[in-house]
């Protein structure tokens, strides 16, 4: 077996440092005093065997660039408890968002009583941002922070930012548009309010000892929507589900939900990031082989040269 489809199937044991979880489709870091999460390059896509490989949704890049603009607008403009942007940006194939980290426990980790307390200063929060209002839907456009690596070299441009509707993925599983995000059309005009549409209690992290809203987090499906587009998913414990069987009235949500996309929104769809070999338009150079060095056929030779490769790449990927 070639040694990058034993690194797919095992990427969580092979893991850079600071990586504390690896999904599907994205990574997350803790490092020193920062949350840093970033997608998967193309040779980390889950892989199936029988070269059956799962491509991740490409539309992580245009969330995260959403995440990041809506937390410099509303820490402009509210007292909503934030996590701090450090910088979002592309290398080789795949994206970052980096934010300080925020410490505390998630609000589905207290008791139901501990609970209510926080209901109490999150509806202030939900009341704030519907004061926040726009003729028009779509994401604030703000110039993504720029990052500056170290202090003695250039600072990295700021990522651009357009205006691009995500929707919430209970909405992109019933409808398979996990590549598309939104483009609100020029002549849609109304009555916006600005909403979370993932407020569920996984997104709001709390100090267990005094009970106050540390931060609320996850912005990436935010914006100015119909104001019934934010449901009240804190009051449940799962949060919103992505199973289209579940939860009461769902199913007619989701669908209304769509409807409004599909009516007043043009479907932009999203390519994966190309890696920056295929930016210049190159292929790496296959060196040649001498045949009297190759593997023997002997399955320990193998086994250890596959085990050196996985450790070689693994630090690799570390140094990135």
């Amino acid at each position: 077996m070639p040694v990058r489809n034993k690194i797919k199937i095992n990427l969580n044991e092979y893991r850079e440092h600071g990586c504390w979880a690896v999904l599907s489709d994205r990574k997350y870091f803790h490092v020193g005093n920062l949350c840093v999460k970033r997608t998967l390059r193309k040779h980390e896509w889950p892989s199936f065997g029988h070269g059956i490989v799962v491509p991740p949704p490409t539309t992580f890049p245009q969330r995260w660039k959403n995440d990041a603009a809506i937390l410099q607008y509303l820490s402009e403009r509210t007292n909503i408890p934030l996590p701090k942007l450090q910088c979002v940006f592309e290398d080789d194939g795949a994206f970052y968002h980096c934010t300080e980290f925020v410490e505390g426990v998630s609000m589905g980790d207290l008791g139901e009583e501990d609970q209510k307390v926080v209901t109490r200063e999150l509806l202030q929060h939900v009341a704030t941002l519907k004061s926040l209002r726009s003729d028009t839907p779509g994401v604030p456009v703000m110039p993504v922070v720029p990052m500056r690596v170290l202090h003695y070299l250039p600072v990295v441009p700021a990522v651009p930012h357009e205006s691009l509707l995500c929707a919430p993925e209970r909405i992109c599983n019933v409808h398979l548009k996990h590549n598309v995000c939104w483009r609100p059309r020029d002549d849609v005009k109304g009555d916006f309010v600005f909403c979370h549409n993932d407020l569920g209690q996984h997104n709001v992290i709390v100090d267990p000892k005094t009970l106050k809203i540390n931060a609320i987090i996850d912005w990436e499906f935010g914006g100015f929507w119909p104001e019934w587009f934010e449901r009240p998913y804190w009051e449940e414990a799962c949060g919103p589900s992505t199973n289209p069987q579940e939860g009461e009235g769902e199913d007619d949500y989701r669908e209304r939900c769509h409807e409004w996309l599909v009516s007043h929104c043009d479907e932009v769809v999203v390519p994966h990031l190309a890696t920056l070999e295929e930016k210049l338009g190159s292929r790496a150079a296959t060196p040649d082989v001498d045949s009297s060095n190759t593997l023997s056929d002997s399955t320990s030779e193998e086994a250890e040269s596959a085990s050196q490769e996985v450790e070689s790449a693994s630090q690799d990927t570390s140094k990135a």
